[in-house]
């Protein structure tokens, strides 16, 4: 399990992303609030996984699925920077600062672990695949096989047959670098030129599942920045039918609450300690550290009550140990534990550890270590994502930015 964070050298903007070791529960609480959506956001992540899983037949055991679809989206991000002059901004290109100075690109280069970023969008598209009707259920990526609505994305995709060719050569020859890109190549691959089709099979996918459709038409209604307010958070859940559906969103929204509190609280203690060492007990008399853990514990209390039987066993156990009756200064070191990337502890004594930063944001396990950072407000992130993905399929809500 990762307990703390990414590597330092991917962290944006000098961040380091914590999940607590929550990091099995992020990923069942993620499903319970949005079922089948994983970590997609954007048409072409769900094509470029597709696509991955359409051409390994035609290069006949070259490479694998999971290579090929990671190539595809490396390949659209190295056009996206070599095109922009003033820097790419856009969430949905990664590997801006490795492409920055390359000119050329070989499938070889961008097919080595770790060669393009450490968490490629085809990783998210792992669960979202068979999630949302594209493939047949499996596990692992490599396993996946196209649905005929899998198949279609991607023929829609690749529908131009010159750009399609150039792609499967580039492909093919391994070491050959690509210098110039064709329009209809560029066309087939960057994200914003995701066909009409493509976002009509997306839309159509994404509303096949009754609850997602709920989630959708109250969104419609209710803007995103809302619901981390208390009256619209009351007016989304108010407006879902099912009673179990319900509870488990509420559930989920409780968990990010907890998550938000774990981090400020983390916050707290890491820059009490920016000057120099403290042990537990010092930082338990501190007025900051004291309100921080006061409001964690309350969170802890009330996600405590709501958890059933079926919730992830890691966040039961997370909201025992910061729920009200322990110490305080047995509290910190215990967050502070489950962060060994970002403080040292021994016995008493917390220290910055390797990884310390003055910044920390909340970790999302499908989150890109390139994606813009946001605000970090306590919604669950696949109902942002959910938003985002049929915004951009053509679902066309009131309050869009």
């Amino acid at each position: 399990m990762t307990w703390g964070a990414i590597e330092p050298a991917e962290s944006s903007a000098s961040r380091l992303r914590l999940d607590f070791g929550l990091r099995s529960a992020i990923l069942r609480f993620n499903e319970w609030a949005v079922p089948g959506l994983g970590g997609a956001f954007f048409v072409r992540q769900l094509s470029w996984g597709c696509m991955g899983l359409r051409l390994v037949q035609e290069l006949q055991g070259q490479s694998s699925a999971a290579r090929i679809a990671e190539g595809i989206e490396a390949l659209a991000s190295w056009i996206s920077v070599r095109d922009s002059e003033a820097g790419v901004e856009d969430d949905r290109v990664q590997g801006k600062r490795k492409f920055a100075e390359v000119s050329a690109l070989s499938f070889d280069a961008v097919s080595r672990g770790g060669a393009y970023v450490t968490v490629p969008f085809r990783r998210a598209a792992t669960r979202a695949l068979p999630g949302l009707g594209f493939c047949h259920e499996e596990a692992r990526f490599n396993a996946l096989s196209l649905t005929q609505h899998g198949s279609e994305l991607a023929e829609s995709a690749m529908a131009d047959v010159d750009a399609r060719g150039r792609l499967v050569d580039w492909l093919e020859a391994g070491t050959t670098e690509i210098q110039r890109v064709t329009r209809t190549l560029r066309k087939s691959l960057l994200p914003e030129f995701a066909t009409d089709s493509e976002r009509a099979l997306v839309r159509r996918q994404v509303l096949a599942h009754e609850g997602r459709r709920t989630i959708a038409g109250l969104l419609h209604q209710i803007p995103v920045d809302e619901l981390a307010g208390e009256q619209g958070r009351g007016r989304f859940l108010e407006g879902l039918p099912d009673p179990a559906m319900r509870a488990r969103l509420a559930t989920c929204f409780a968990f990010e609450d907890l998550r938000a509190a774990s981090l400020a609280a983390a916050q707290e203690v890491g820059d009490a300690i920016h000057g120099g060492p403290l042990t537990a007990s010092s930082l338990a008399v501190r007025g900051g550290v004291r309100a921080c853990f006061a409001a964690l514990e309350k969170e802890a209390s009330a996600l405590g009550t709501r958890l059933t039987q079926d919730a992830p066993a890691e966040a039961a156990a997370f909201c025992a140990e910061q729920a009200a009756g322990g110490p305080l200064a047995t509290r910190v070191l215990a967050l502070c534990a489950r962060v060994p990337m970002i403080f040292s502890v021994f016995g008493e004594r917390i220290d910055q550890g390797i990884g310390y930063t003055g910044k920390l944001a909340a970790d999302d396990p499908y989150g890109a270590a390139e994606s813009n950072e946001g605000r970090q407000l306590p919604i669950p992130r696949p109902v942002i994502r959910l938003r985002r993905l049929l915004n951009e399929a053509g679902e066309n809500f009131a309050d869009a930015g």
